[in-house]
């Protein structure tokens, strides 16, 4: 155990050097400016150093904001049994033990004049299985922001995140989340302001990434900001994008730098302020994390939901073959609806599960590999995403009160998609009309930080569409164009206009072929089609009928290549029409059901081929029309139109 001791060791940390070096070329073309951010720093800030035989020394560096290389006198805090591990600092005197024998972590704290004791002791325990990082292959794995977050890369690659909770003398860590995976690619980490990384690659690239823990975004994701920064054996921070890096160079140089967040630039043109020499063998150099600390800098802010308990139903069927109907109801609870019987759309069994009652809109639901369903909604109180898991394939939903948070501080509804790995993906628009995504870790697991995939001006209406294995992303902008863009699994392609005097949510289908035919609603009310050829649209719309709808389409495509439609009209029912060939026409709008509707429909095609329609009727009930094919595929006369009522 480290405790209080004397003997010190010369350094030539207090000469002041005036020159400044270029010591990776670290000018990056800014991006757009943002909102302007003020640094603070205490007078000097702390810079703990662990030399190779374990003793721990404390020096100042009296200026942080600007590099000038002025150091106070140096203290001894520590003398002997800090060698064989990794040390950290963090904020308000907090210091790490990464015990390498053990793999304990232990934490301390400098109060400015000794450490503090608990029960008579020097430390705490407050984890295990830490030993990896004292290892010299991943000492700089581990890293701890302004905010007491222990960030570390996993021998699986995953980023890690473990937030400290309480007081130091009686808190404790939350329970771990997984931010992000492919880690690996990184041999340093370093963690600066709140929740701001710097991650460096093998070749001496340099990116920045900031995670909201509030709203679980990734604001700022893997943006390159420098390069050349493989000349360090490490980096740290003191907090407040202010980083210092030490070097092999002329006895062990120590440089200081700054980012500015604002304006994507460094300090100093990018130049590296040398402040001091013989920093290069030490075992650890790390800075408390928040002596430097930054505000006025860029946060996504919370939009307002609006409170809608009218919103289409979404099914979904379970792998018993039955079918779950999920939606709010008008007391903003979440309510799954679930057939008894396959085939049976009057006998439905009716829980709300969840005890929130703020929900909002139309819930996104998708199934787990394991069989278990997943469904969350918005909320129009604080625009976080809640939702539930079933506790087993096909069952019971557990406690009302085991709710997982996805936050995500999003303007519109959550949809859920199954991927090929058998993951899910949650896809959701923010109230800037950017497009995010959340993605399960593995399948059956939890979910990893949301991450930006692009765009600007588009609103909540959008709909994805699975083509082979991408990602289709059909959206309503704000300019009233609707446009598509493919998703691919590593990057969102360009998007391509589809045509114009669209409201509402589109629906679209992907032919076998792979060509996307849209749907959508005008301005006067009829609905309209487009189908690309090639990957190109025509341009123009093809009205389909003199309908005049209320509501958004549906549309699902069935055996054959022939689509199913379905719009709530005018007059408050549900029309329907089918395709009378494949790549052809539809036939007119036909009511199979005649009871007014209080929501747009929405389409499933089931696993045994035929489509259904479902929507929810003025008291609340959901009424769907079951569509049974038979093997002529090509000949609407070959449809039997079910309607039939949810009884309780």
């Amino acid at each position: 155990m480290a405790v209080v001791g004397a003997g010190l060791r010369k350094r030539m940390s207090a000469i002041v050097l005036s020159c400044t070096v270029i010591s990776a070329g670290l000018i990056i073309p800014p991006t757009a400016a943002q909102a302007v951010a003020t640094l603070v720093c205490n007078s000097a800030v702390n810079v703990h150093v662990v030399t190779q035989a374990g003793t721990m020394f404390l020096y100042s560096h009296n200026e942080p904001e600007t590099g000038v290389a002025s150091w106070g006198t140096r203290r001894t805090i520590g003398a002997g049994g800090w060698n064989g591990d990794r040390t950290l600092a963090g904020p308000n005197g907090v210091i790490y033990r990464l015990d390498g024998p053990t793999g304990d972590l232990f934490r301390y704290r400098w109060n400015g004049t000794d450490w503090d004791h608990w029960n008579g002791q020097q430390s705490r325990d407050v984890g295990n299985g830490w030993s990896r990082y004292s290892q010299a292959a991943y000492r700089n794995h581990v890293t701890v922001d302004g905010r007491d977050r222990l960030y570390s890369v996993n021998a699986q690659g995953q980023l890690q995140v473990l937030a400290w909770t309480g007081d130091h003398a009686t808190g404790a860590f939350a329970p771990a989340k997984i931010l992000d995976t492919g880690w690996n690619q990184y041999n340093l980490i370093v963690a600066t302001d709140d929740g701001v990384l710097y991650a460096r690659t093998p070749d001496g690239g340099l990116f920045r990434f900031r995670w909201n823990a509030a709203s679980e975004r990734f604001t700022q994701y893997r943006t390159q900001v420098g390069w050349g920064w493989n000349t360090f054996n490490r980096i740290f921070s003191p907090g407040g994008d202010v980083l210092y890096g030490s070097r092999a160079d002329n006895g062990g140089e120590l440089l200081w730098y700054r980012y500015h967040e604002d304006t994507a630039t460094w300090a100093n043109s990018g130049k590296g302020k040398i402040i001091g020499s013989g920093w290069y063998g030490d075992l650890d150099v790390v800075a408390a994390t928040d002596n430097c600390r930054l505000s006025g800098y860029p946060v996504p802010s919370r939009p307002a939901v609006p409170q809608r308990f009218d919103a289409p139903t979404t099914p979904v069927q379970g792998t018993d073959g039955l079918v779950t109907f999920f939606y709010v109801n008008s007391a903003g609870g979440l309510t799954a609806g679930k057939q008894r019987n396959a085939g049976d759309y009057e006998i439905i069994e009716y829980q709300v599960i969840a005890d929130y009652h703020q929900f909002t809109g139309a819930p996104g639901v998708g199934v787990r590999a394991d069989g278990r369903i997943e469904a969350l909604a918005n909320s129009h109180d604080d625009a976080d995403y809640r939702g539930k898991v079933q506790t087993t394939a096909n069952g019971s939903w557990g406690a009302v009160t085991d709710i997982t948070a996805h936050h995500g501080w999003m303007a519109g509804d959550p949809t859920v998609v199954g991927e090929a790995n058998g993951t899910l993906t949650i896809h959701a628009v923010d109230d800037s009309g950017a497009l995010w995504r959340r993605a399960q870790l593995a399948p059956n697991d939890t979910y990893t930080a949301w991450r930006k995939l692009g765009g600007s001006g588009l609103t909540p209406d959008f709909t994805l569409v699975r083509n082979g294995t991408a990602l289709d992303i059909v959206a309503r902008f704000s300019d009233g164009v609707l446009r598509t863009a493919r998703y691919s699994g590593s990057a969102l392609g360009a998007w391509r206009t589809i045509g114009t005097d669209a409201t509402g949510k589109p629906a679209a289908v992907a032919h076998a072929n792979g060509d996307l035919q849209v749907f959508t609603r005008a301005a006067d009310g009829t609905v309209r089609t487009q189908r690309e050829t090639a990957g190109v649209f025509p341009g123009t719309w093809q009205t389909l009928g003199d309908l005049t709808a209320a509501g958004a389409p549906a549309a699902v495509l069935r055996a054959g290549g022939l689509v199913e439609l379905a719009v709530r009209g005018a007059d408050n029912l549900i029309h329907q029409s089918s395709q009378v060939a494949p790549a052809g026409g539809f036939g007119p709008w036909t009511v199979h059901y005649f009871e007014d509707a209080a929501t747009d429909p929405t389409g499933l095609l089931l696993s045994t081929g035929s489509p259904i329609f479902t929507w929810r009727s003025p008291d609340g009930s959901i009424r769907t029309v079951f569509i049974s094919t038979t093997t002529r595929q090509t000949d609407t006369a070959s449809l039997a139109y079910t309607g039939q009522t949810a009884r309780r």
